[in-house]
């Protein structure tokens, strides 16, 4: 087996496919990658059996094979690599792997291609095509809401629907939630919901580019088609809490302000709220906003005054700063809409202005103000 590849080219798949590999793994073998050379089409593998990542890239090959190289010391290898050209000349029955530059070479040892796990046949029940994107838009703005409650296996993931001229990506974890949809001009439908672990989004978001993605879905796991790739993923089966109901619809105390303003306002305050709940007060009064945090056990506090645009009664509500901020910063907008009711119940957070092709609604549950 032998090639000849861009540092480069192959340094920058590498890193698509390096999110993929398990950190530490009872079996050896995943914590390799998989090469496949046919012709002039070089097929990475990566996989840790959940989440499975194929990328081709165009070579120079002169003889096809298949072999596992290990694949810490090979990404190492070409991090540290100039542009230039390298050789792969690899001896598979002894899995021997050389690498040659102009200046230097590098020997590692392989493994056998057939210890590899089997990428399982896919057959998918139905599929539709989105833009990169804004799949790369659906992904950031839930991602940091999934729970790593690991009693709670479904908001481990992203709850991906599609219907109609609708794709819609939810994710909770009981604290926080976001709900984000983007219209679509050809109709998209996936025969059912399906929730995609969140390690599967956050690398399929890293590794769409541009054009469209194909997605598909089968009885047990997704599938997207991207820019010469493939990313399969097994889904999460359970059941999606019903995440429509806990949203409120009488939110009637409007407040707009500029995200970047109350996002370094929140950041500083912050500094001196209790280590232990990390609450912020937000008191909306006419056309202001007074963010607070008081330390009570180390007798420290903070309190700024911003404008806004709010003419309703005055509100007093406690939030986790952490929480808060996530949501700010994952929200694409200059101005924000802050939907409140009582100090007791949720907020909801929305950009001001947003295209006619999206909608994005966050909501935050409000803690216990300090007496």
């Amino acid at each position: 087996m032998k090639f000849t590849v861009s540092t480069s080219d192959l340094q920058r798949i590498l890193g698509k496919l390096a999110g993929v590999i398990p950190s530490k793994s009872t079996m050896p073998i995943l914590e390799t990658l998989l090469f496949e050379l046919v012709n002039n089409t070089l097929s990475v593998t990566a996989t840790d059996l959940v989440v499975t990542s194929i990328i081709a890239l165009d070579v120079t090959g002169s003889e096809d094979g298949m072999i596992a190289i290990p694949a810490k010391r090979l990404v190492d290898t070409m991090r540290s690599l100039p542009e230039t050209a390298a050789t792969f000349s690899i001896d598979t029955t002894s899995n021997k792997v050389k690498i040659t530059t102009a200046n230097g070479e590098y020997s590692l040892t392989g493994e056998p291609a057939k210890e590899y796990p089997q990428v399982p046949p896919f057959k998918g029940s139905s599929e539709f095509a989105v833009e990169s994107s804004a799949l790369r838009k659906l992904i950031h703005r839930t991602s940091f809401a999934v729970s790593t409650d690991e009693l709670r296996p479904a908001m481990m993931g992203i709850l991906f629907q599609a219907g109609g001229s609708e794709i819609r990506a939810v994710a909770t974890d009981g604290h926080r939630l976001s709900r984000v949809s983007y219209r679509t001009e050809v109709p998209a439908r996936l025969a059912k919901d399906v929730i995609v672990p969140a390690k599967a989004m956050g690398i399929l978001a890293k590794a769409v580019e541009s054009g469209t993605c194909t997605v598909s879905v089968s009885d047990t796991h997704i599938r997207f088609l991207y820019d010469h790739s493939v990313l399969v993923s097994r889904i999460i089966e359970e059941s999606y809490p019903n995440y429509e109901s806990v949203i409120p619809q009488e939110n009637t105390k409007l407040a707009v302000m500029n995200r970047d303003q109350v996002i370094a306002s929140i950041r500083r305050v912050s500094l001196y709220a209790s280590a232990t709940t990390h609450q912020v007060k937000l008191e909306l009064g006419a056309n202001s906003l007074k963010l607070s945090a008081q330390d009570i056990d180390f007798g420290g506090e903070a309190t700024e005054t911003l404008p806004c645009e709010y003419d309703g009664d005055g509100l007093e509500i406690g939030f986790n700063a952490v929480y808060l901020s996530d949501i700010l910063t994952h929200l694409d907008a200059d101005r924000v809409l802050m939907k409140f009711s009582t100090p007791t119940r949720a907020g909801i957070i929305v950009p001001a202005e947003e295209s006619q092709n999206e909608s994005t609604v966050m909501l935050i549950m409000p803690v216990r103000l300090n007496a």
